[in-house]
């Protein structure tokens, strides 16, 4: 239950509505319940003061008419009584509606006091107000009584348990009501999620590409990169068959070259050598081919990759590599560059641009690594005989040589070209102050940290 997004919100967002009602139901009934009791004081209090302006003392004895205005002192049984002690307690004077009523006790009070309080007489609930009263002229010596008024709480339990009952189907009608609209809010608020459900259901039967619904603001990353994983995942479906057809296609020539060569039965010299070529031919089309397709299948596998140090490995190996043409290698390089990607996309960018540069440089070599606005700057230049203008767009087509009689197949700069396409970098050829041609490329800040 609580691995689905509707419940878990649906089940806190109901527990957090059951205790806000609670807490709003128990503060509406202590304010109706304070505000019920209040208003039961003041009513005892007016009838303590109505029946006091009807009372006198004369002769030293308490005179109270028997008959009241309010006609609930007048019959017995009305739920409203009156009664008036002496100093010593006793009862001097009491309503009609009183006669049946037991004693009540209690302290006397001064003159001016109130004191409210509840009991419990023959099975039934009262609130009994008790005021303080002195007759005559100021002093100590005068008279003193105490007046209660007793009301009978049934009427007022009554009121209270309707007004809880009312309140409580109230409060659970707003809660219904509330949980319903709830309800629609995450249906209407989870409607996205569920469109996405459903468009990658239709990815999956083959009844779209990609997730081209418009979706909110906080699940465009998501689906924005559901699509790149999808485009990558069938870019790289399409790669695999370009790679075999590309792979088939290459190894033709060279099968074809070896197969009648074997037929002739004897091979001379030069057909060794020409075999030995051949065969050289295949490995190279067979390394280029499965190079490109783990480069570009490890492509979201990104490292943080100084580049200098490769930068200083792979001239190291070339001045090795071609040690009898005597160059003069120099490496310009910034320390904080680095390369935000795989380090064998790295080496493979590298070391080919070096190889070509090396390969038709004829003295001296040059690479500058250097940080720019936008990201970073590789620059390899050589003083060969460089590049033509209308040649730069072809030199990096796969296959094309612009040198025949240089071993080699025209694989590299088009190995490079595609590494770059998968970085969003940019390959730019010109002329170089040494000479020959110089390979800048350009990674903005998604290829550099």
């Amino acid at each position: 239950m609580l691995n689905s997004l509707r419940s878990r919100l649906m089940l806190f967002t109901t527990l957090l509505l059951a205790i806000l009602m609670l807490g709003i139901g128990i503060w509406l009934y202590q304010s109706f319940y304070y505000a019920q009791v209040n208003s039961l004081q003041e009513r005892l209090r007016l009838h303590s003061y109505s029946l006091l302006s009807l009372a006198d003392y004369r002769s030293g004895k308490l005179w109270v008419p028997d008959y009241l205005p309010e006609e609930r002192f007048n019959n017995a049984g009305s739920g409203l009584y009156a009664q008036i002690l002496d100093a010593t307690d006793r009862i001097v004077w009491r309503s009609l509606s009183a006669k049946n009523l037991p004693p009540v006790s209690g302290g006397a009070v001064a003159p001016g006091e109130w004191r409210y309080s509840f009991a419990r007489m023959q099975n039934d609930e009262y609130m009994i107000a008790r005021l303080g009263v002195s007759w005559g002229e100021a002093g100590d010596h005068n008279p003193r009584f105490n007046l209660l008024m007793i009301e009978n709480l049934a009427d007022f339990n009554r009121q209270l348990v309707n007004y809880r009952n009312s309140m409580d189907y109230a409060l659970i009608t707003f809660a219904i009501l509330l949980i319903i609209m709830q309800l629609l809010i995450l249906r209407w608020g989870l409607a996205p999620l569920k469109r996405v459900s459903h468009d990658l259901e239709k990815l999956q039967r083959g009844e779209q590409a990609d997730l081209t619904g418009k979706y909110p603001h906080e699940l465009q990353p998501l689906t924005t990169n559901l699509n790149q994983l999808l485009q990558s995942e069938r870019a790289q479906r399409e790669r695999y068959r370009n790679m075999l057809a590309d792979l088939s296609h290459s190894l033709k020539t060279p099968l074809a070259v070896m197969s009648g060569m074997v037929q002739q039965g004897t091979l001379s010299n030069e057909d060794m050598h020409e075999l030995e070529r051949q065969i050289n031919t295949m490995s190279e089309r067979i390394r280029f081919q499965l190079q490109r397709a783990v480069s570009q299948a490890q492509s979201f596998s990104l490292q943080k990759v100084a580049v200098k140090p490769v930068a200083e490995s792979l001239l190291a190996v070339m001045k090795k590599v071609y040690a009898d043409k005597s160059l003069t290698l120099q490496l310009i390089a910034d320390d904080d560059v680095f390369f935000l990607g795989d380090d064998n996309d790295l080496t493979e960018i590298l070391g080919n641009l070096l190889d070509n540069a090396c390969k038709y440089g004829r003295s001296q070599i040059l690479v500058r690594i250097q940080r720019i606005n936008s990201g970073w700057q590789l620059c390899v230049e050589d003083d060969g005989p460089g590049v033509a203008p209308e040649q730069h767009e072809r030199i990096v087509q796969r296959g094309v040589r612009l040198d025949s009689m240089t071993a080699g197949q025209g694989l590299g700069l088009a190995l490079v070209s595609d590494i770059l396409a998968l970085y969003d970098a940019r390959l730019r050829i010109c002329d170089s102050a040494l000479g020959g041609a110089c390979f800048v490329l350009t990674f903005d800040s998604k290829g550099a940290v």
